[in-house]
């Protein structure tokens, strides 16, 4: 659990989660000679820049590349600047989800460091698809419709907190205690794990194609080189990528367990469960649309790859919903959250197809396709066939993700009870 901050300090200082929200800029610098040379051709006090992506995890680009990182295991120096910048007046659900999802989809490209010279320094303006901290950041922005510099693809730290579109966030950081930073040095970075795991895929695969720069790369390559689909596989095995979910299920078993996460301090485990479900309300799980993603993969190609990243994607969604269900049912019975109501997305609704198409864009273009043919939406979901009734799995056996109602046919409904789905008549008025 997190641990108490109530001892002697360390001299150090970390992100205060408590203030920070999904889509603030964090702009830093250290005391390292590179970092004092950036300060100086660009005449300010920072030199690097990050996104935060949800609670205690930011992203940025680094000698490593794009990745994800711990903030609880990021310390500043007490003599170094930090800055928490956040866009002046908010950002929209739709905006942040684009931001996040960009920087994700840049995860393990490569940094440049000739081009963030160049730009401290004034050079030229081709670019590549390799990454620097400062443009990760305005590229990720500029996606969202949100143009914090004149150029996103040339642009420093201190261009990004001199952008008029950003405002100060106060008391952005907290002292770090000796006790805490014991803590995290004696526990295994799961995160540079995977880091770790993902460059070692991604070095493989540039040996392939040095084009290659981030896994959006390598399905498009393996499309059209089908003949490495073998090799991919064995670097996802090689690297230790498909069983990293292990390790972090083995140092932290009470996420899945409620009677053993009931058995740590309360003010931790409330602070812990209050913060899952915060990183549920900022947008569509990453596993899930990841998951949605290599289901399509699927059908349009037989390659081992992405069946393979499907099965990791269901596995990782599944450990998702448990660690949210054991969080929100802890908030429950503490009577810090009222109990949930039971509720089901009508079928063919805007919301429900929103759902689906998340999960499983396939089946949700089919049912599509299935009502235009129709020209009715109270039609099977499965064929189309009128009559039709709703019709919603038990919570047992629900997916990860997906919506759990459907309109079926007689005949479908049998079908779905010999596939193990036992689907139960839904009053409408439940919806």
């Amino acid at each position: 659990m997190i641990p108490s901050t109530k001892t002697e300090l360390s001299g150090l200082r970390r992100l205060n989660d408590a203030v920070l929200a999904p889509g603030d800029i964090i702009l830093t610098t250290t005391t390292a000679a590179v970092s004092k040379t950036i300060r100086v051709a660009t005449r300010s006090d920072i030199s690097h820049a990050m996104v935060y992506v949800e609670d205690r995890s930011v992203m940025d680009a680094t000698g490593e590349g794009v990745h994800a990182r711990n903030t609880q295991r990021l310390y500043f120096e007490d003599e170094c600047a930090v800055h928490v910048m956040r866009p002046r007046g908010g950002i929209s659900p739709t905006q942040l989800a684009t931001i996040v999802t960009y920087v994700r989809g840049q995860v393990g490209a490569e940094y440049s460091t000739k081009e963030a010279v160049l730009t401290a320094l004034g050079g030229a303006r081709t670019w590549t698809s390799k990454q620097f901290c400062s443009r990760l950041v305005a590229q990720a922005f500029e996606s969202a419709g949100i143009a914090l510099v004149p150029d996103p693809n040339y642009c420093s730290p201190a261009d990004i907190k001199n952008s008029p579109l950003l405002v100060p966030v106060g008391n952005s950081t907290v002292m770090v205690s000796a006790k805490e930073a014991a803590f995290w040095e004696d526990i295994e970075d799961v995160p540079q794990r995977m880091r770790d795991a993902i460059n070692t895929v991604l070095l493989g695969a540039r040996r392939h194609n040095p084009t290659i720069q981030t896994f959006d790369d390598i399905h498009a390559h393996l499309i059209q080189h089908p003949e490495d689909d073998v090799d991919f596989c064995q670097l996802l095995q090689i690297s230790g990528y498909l069983s990293i979910w292990a390790i972090e299920k083995e140092k932290n078993p009470w996420q899945y367990d409620l009677e053993l996460l009931s058995a740590g301090p309360a003010d931790s485990v409330e602070e812990y469960c209050w913060s899952v479900l915060k990183n549920e309300q900022a947008g569509p799980n990453r596993y899930f649309v990841n998951r949605g993603g290599y289901r399509l993969f699927t059908l349009q190609s037989d390659l081992k790859f992405f069946q393979v990243m499907l099965d990791l994607y269901e596995h990782l969604a599944s450990l998702h919903r448990t660690r949210v269900d054991i969080a929100a049912k802890w908030l429950e019975a503490n009577g810090r959250l009222p109990q949930q109501a039971s509720s089901h997305l009508m079928p063919h609704s805007p919301e429900w197809f929103t759902v689906l198409e998340r999960w499983d864009l396939p089946q949700a273009m089919m049912t599509r396709r299935v009502l235009e043919l129709a020209g009715n939406p109270n039609v099977c979901s499965i064929c189309g066939d009128d009559p039709a009734q709703v019709y919603y799995l038990p919570a047992r056996h629900r997916s990860a993700g997906g919506v759990d109602t459907l309109r079926l046919c007689s005949d479908c409904l049998e079908i779905r009870h010999g596939m193990g789905e036992p689907f139960i008549p839904l009053d409408g008025s439940d919806c």
